[in-house]
């Protein structure tokens, strides 16, 4: 994942006029549109950020952020897109509330709405899109995303997760090119929920790699092959080769990624998606890619 240099944008993080300018040039809002009412064609005035139609029977004025994320928003445009850039950037919200003269709380509320259009607005694509299939490996595993352990004996509250990547076989080797996955918080962990969420998010006939958990006992009952690997005794089969640690590592990343105050079943399914998001689009500028989508 790489970032458009700040450098480049920074004239833009100063002023409100400069950061509306920076999205008609770089066509991410039109300097023209016609008119919704009239149907005259009618350009952005920068001075008032508005379209205003100069239609005489008309004079209709709206919005060029009318159906983006930033149309409601309460900061000037230039400081919402400064919180978005180092949001992108993963720079902790305490840093941003400092260097921009907000409130943490405001950060903070941003952020959410960020993450939140991540995933509502499907910018992961088609949510129905599963992964697997012939001469393709699924690894699956399930983990708690969990806040610290501070005291010996004491509950510890999180959230458990379950989620499945995505590995080619090519000539007898196997390849973790393209590492398609799902994420997904479950509630119950239990034969039933295991089989609904793999016939959901995993094409039958695939291969799929498990630990021994008897959660998994039923995938050759429902059409998928199912091969083990025993933690107890070894991270890979000796024999087969069966391993789960493409997964395995993913959780350390995914944890490393949600502060422990987030590791909650009230927000995660949101970092979930942030995660994915991160880890599909690692090849583009994730600035851009964001104002696209």
């Amino acid at each position: 994942m790489f970032i458009e240099p700040y450098k480049s944008l920074k004239k833009m993080f100063d002023d409100e006029k400069e950061a509306l300018l920076y999205l008609i040039n770089n066509d991410y809002v039109n300097k023209y549109i016609n008119c919704d009412k009239c149907d005259h064609k009618t350009k952005l005035n920068l001075n008032k950020k508005l379209y205003v139609c100069k239609y005489y029977k008309c004079r209709k004025a709206l919005s060029p952020l009318k159906g983006t994320i930033f149309n409601n928003l309460t900061l000037p445009l230039n400081i919402q897109l400064h919180i978005l850039y180092l949001f992108l950037g993963k720079v902790p919200s305490s840093f941003i509330a400092s260097s921009l003269q907000i409130s943490k709380n405001t950060v903070s509320s941003y952020n959410k709405i960020f993450r939140k259009y991540i995933k509502n607005k499907q910018l992961l694509g088609n949510k129905n899109i599963k992964i697997g299939g012939r001469n393709k490996i699924v690894e699956i595993d399930e983990s708690k995303i969990a806040k610290r352990k501070y005291n010996k004996g004491h509950k510890v509250e999180g959230a458990w997760v379950i989620g499945g990547i995505e590995r080619s076989i090519l000539k007898n080797k196997i390849k973790n090119e393209n590492k398609k996955m799902f994420l997904l918080p479950i509630e119950e962990r239990n034969i039933d929920n295991i089989d609904l969420i793999i016939k959901r998010y995993v094409k039958k006939g695939t291969t799929i790699y498990t630990d021994l958990w008897k959660g998994y006992n039923n995938l050759k009952n429902i059409g998928y092959k199912h091969m083990t690997v025993n933690h107890s005794k070894n991270f890979k089969d000796p024999v087969t080769g069966v391993h789960t640690n493409t997964i395995e590592g993913t959780w350390n990343g995914l944890k490393q990624s949600i502060i422990p105050r987030n590791r909650n079943k009230k927000d995660i399914a949101l970092y979930l998606k942030e995660y994915q998001w991160r880890k599909k689009n690692r090849e583009y500028d994730i600035w851009r890619k964001f104002l696209k989508d």
